[in-house]
């Protein structure tokens, strides 16, 4: 019995000890560079530069005794400048380390290193984190400077008191990043924001792009033509000095025509057969746009005389008449077509209405009528009383 008692103890300490040593790996810190910045972002050769790096331990419950932190780079000028013993950083902790250094004279684009070295908090083991970061060097002259391209989305065409959106997406076509990035959509007259004005973008790198949506109203009494919406762009590249850009968005305003008749009149009132009369249809325009180029025919009505009339042009909310002088060759009633063509800014159209009017016979025509039956029924009366005279002298 007394000798089982050690074993238990031995087993119970190996157990304990599997137990503890995943946990203490799983605690070790964890270093990684978060986050770098180099100023200036494009260097000319021989320029001095900076790169500021951001230390982060990832790890949660456990410190990173940091031993030493320098700029491992063999072809640049820097002061080689260490840092010994910065100190702990705890578990979700970061720190910003800064390094100066001055470019190769060459062009191209180098890698220094950042080399850092660290231990677990009271641990001995040492480990070496290495990070290298791009350095670009060139000509700042030859370089492709912040160029910002504005691709507008917009409809061809709307009518007055129509809603319609702009689609602006800016996108950076330069070598380097764009910055501080101010859109303001200029007033239109008779055009309405349904959006705010003004957009801020606070960073475009080389090839990214920015989207958004405006919203208009356009007012009933928007004239129509072509109208321009002014965008003006404000941003700052690579030396911060502030660069300006203006664009223009065009959208048509078009308006269409509504012609009807609006009233008609003959003179004089009572339409005579043979007599001319003058038939006067006012022909009205109810649109939003000008009718061009308006013309009034009479079809199928059996009468001589001016059968066209041309009207030019009618604004929105007027009228003109169509005068015709017709001479009617018999009488009754007849039904004819008006027809009326014009054009608008959406193109030619026709219309045709279907009219009518009522002939009087002539009063000699009636006088006529009656007087030759008349004439007959006497001539008819003397030959039948003569008649039988001449038949009782034989």
């Amino acid at each position: 019995m007394k000798t089982k008692e050690p074993l238990k103890c031995i087993l119970i300490a190996i157990l304990l000890l599997l137990l503890l040593i995943p946990v203490t790996y799983a605690q070790s810190p964890a270093l990684t560079i978060a986050d770098y910045t180099i100023q200036p972002e494009i260097l000319t050769p021989g320029e001095l530069g900076t790169v500021t790096v951001t230390l982060e331990n990832t790890a949660i419950n456990t410190s990173a005794d940091i031993t030493d932190i320098y700029l491992f780079a063999s072809r640049f000028e820097h002061d080689h400048k260490r840092f010994e013993y910065v100190g702990i950083l705890g578990g979700g902790s970061s720190t910003a380390i800064t390094f100066a250094f001055t470019t190769p004279k060459a062009e191209g684009i180098y890698f220094p290193e950042i080399h850092i070295r660290y231990r677990s908090e009271g641990g001995l083991a040492r480990r070496t984190l290495r990070y290298p970061f791009p350095v670009r060097v060139n000509e700042r002259t030859s370089l492709k400077e912040v160029s910002l391209e504005v691709e507008k989305d917009i409809s061809e065409e709307i009518r007055p008191g129509d809603d319609f959106t702009l689609a602006l997406k800016l996108t950076n076509r330069g070598e380097t990043a764009a910055h501080d990035i101010f859109v303001k959509i200029g007033k239109v007259q008779s055009v309405y924001f349904n959006d705010p004005g003004n957009y801020y973008i606070e960073r475009l790198e080389p090839e990214e792009s920015y989207e958004f949506m405006l919203n208009f109203k356009s007012s009933e009494n928007t004239p129509t033509g072509m109208i321009t919406i002014p965008i003006n762009i404000t941003y700052k590249g690579l030396s911060d000095e502030e660069k300006k850009q203006s664009e223009i968005a065009g959208i048509e305003v078009i308006g269409l025509a509504e012609l009807s008749i609006s009233n008609i009149k003959t003179d004089p009132l009572n339409i005579k057969q043979g007599k001319d009369f003058t038939l006067l249809v006012r022909i009205e325009n109810a649109g939003d746009g000008d009718a061009k180029s308006v013309k009034a025919s009479i079809t199928d009505l059996p009468f001589s005389g001016v059968k066209e009339a041309f009207l030019g042009k009618i604004e929105p909310d007027d009228d003109s008449p169509a005068v015709f002088t017709l001479i009617p060759g018999a009488s009754g009633s007849f039904e004819y077509h008006l027809q009326i063509s014009y054009k608008d800014d959406s193109g030619n159209h026709t219309i045709t209405e279907k009219l009518s009017l009522v002939v009087e016979a002539n009063e000699k025509n009636d006088m006529l009528t009656l007087i030759i039956p008349a004439i007959l029924i006497a001539l008819a009366g003397i030959g039948f009383y003569f008649y039988p005279q001449k038949k009782k002298k034989g």
